[in-house]
């Protein structure tokens, strides 16, 4: 797709999608006005002394580490991500999104500031992606006690991959620690997390303010899957399916069928790799332990670029992997998933407006990589 139909495509989803109207509208705003809250981040002003000095508690240290891409990247371009050091922290008199857990503390002899460390995209796209900055006014209940708030991003893969990582680290601290999670965007997921982990939810307004807060920090690694995230989330899913039959499919395609972003000529696409022994996943109409057990027995995954290919964290290593991507929706997040979690990664270049790649071709080039 060029830069043209890129464009004509924006200006298509503002006017008729009313989510990609309102943070179009608000990233307006922010560039007229800004925020009335800074932006600090909690690592920088620790260097800081005097009312810049925030009371802060450190748990959990994870040190600043490079994780490089194999020599025989599949992309042919290296790929290298420098992990931030990052802790645990507990915080005080803090107002928080119980959504996304944007954070703004105010437990210092300066002026509330937004914490850099209390979400993964840079604080400069904040309102571009739709992560309201909490304000004291807005706030709908006071808690006292010691709470950790649970994000509920409504996409999959940051949800999966960046937010539930947050919980399992909390996990790991001694004490009891609230669960916060907001009544206005909780998920049947939240449930069963909190089921496998035996923890209780506590719902909550969009905006709370919080006496003592446990924060897990985060830092810019939105698309590049923390190695302790991976291992987490793998143990996890080993937690979730541990009384479950496991799936019997070790060859998965996983369908974009019925989506907006379907492959041209998917249903002939599926069939051909039916006849092959593979299983079509149809992760939208799959309760979500079944998710995981399809794929923890996985060996073979292939699938267009999509959410769902972040259940891959779940597979055991050594599995191959086989994106289909284009060039509007193609970046490498699920590419450095399999590089954390020691799978093989393959990719084949698929452009959704090429009428001349057949189904059958595709299919072909797909079983050569299994031979």
């Amino acid at each position: 797709m060029n830069v043209v139909s890129r464009a004509l495509a924006g200006a298509k989803s503002v006017v008729t999608n009313p989510t990609e109207r309102r943070l179009y509208l608000a990233r307006l705003s922010w560039l007229a006005g800004g925020s009335a809250a800074p932006a600090w981040s909690l690592e920088y002003r620790r260097g800081l002394t005097g009312r810049f000095s925030p009371k802060v508690e450190r748990f959990q240290e994870q040190g600043e580490e490079v994780r490089h891409c194999p020599g025989d990247c599949e992309a042919n371009a290296p790929l290298s991500h420098l992990y931030e050091q990052r802790y645990t922290y507990q915080i005080s008199n803090t107002v928080v999104n119980s959504t996304s857990g944007a954070t703004i503390m105010r437990g210092t002899s300066g002026s509330p500031f937004f914490v850099r460390e209390s979400i993964s995209w840079p604080f400069e796209s904040i309102v571009s992606h739709g992560l309201d900055i909490p304000e004291q006014r807005q706030v709908g209940l006071n808690l006292t006690q010691l709470t950790f708030v649970f994000p509920s991003t409504a996409n999959y893969y940051h949800w999966l991959v960046e937010e539930l990582p947050l919980l399992l680290r909390t996990r790991e601290l001694p004490g009891d620690v609230l669960v916060a999670v907001s009544a206005n965007s909780v998920t049947e997921k939240h449930y069963f997390v909190a089921e496998q982990l035996g923890i209780s939810l506590k719902l909550v307004p969009q905006v709370i303010s919080l006496s003592q807060q446990i924060m897990p920090g985060r830092a810019s690694d939105s698309w590049f899957i923390h190695p302790g995230d991976q291992t987490a989330l793998f143990a996890f899913g080993r937690i979730a399916t541990k009384n479950f039959s496991p799936s019997e499919s070790t060859k998965i395609y996983v369908s974009r069928k019925n989506s907006k972003r379907a492959l041209a000529g998917e249903d002939q696409l599926e069939d051909l790799l039916r006849s092959e022994g593979f299983f079509i996943a149809h992760l939208e109409s799959m309760a979500w332990r079944d998710q995981i057990s399809l794929f923890q027995g996985a060996e073979v995954v292939v699938g267009p670029h999509g959410a769902g290919l972040a259940n891959l964290v779940f597979t055991n290593p050594k599995a191959l992997v086989i994106e289909l991507i284009n060039g509007y929706h193609y970046n490498r997040c699920f590419e450095w998933i399999c590089h954390m979690a020691g799978h093989s990664y393959k990719k084949i270049d698929v452009d959704s407006d090429n009428a001349d790649l057949l189904p059958n071709q595709l299919a072909q080039q797909i079983l050569t990589y299994l031979k």
